[in-house]
């Protein structure tokens, strides 16, 4: 299940954005990783 696969990943992100805001601005990096990650999962081909 792709998009399973990618729901999850928005919601780590997500999670990783809100430890951003509240205690360092480090943690962008991860959520900037499984953004990527999601968008390679997003353009493969069915």
């Amino acid at each position: 299940m792709k998009s399973l696969k990618v729901v999850i990943f928005s919601i780590i992100a997500l999670g990783f954005l809100v430890l951003t805001f509240l205690i360092d601005w480090l943690f962008i990096i991860p959520a900037v990783i499984l953004m990527i990650l999601n968008q390679k999962e997003l353009m493969k081909k069915k």
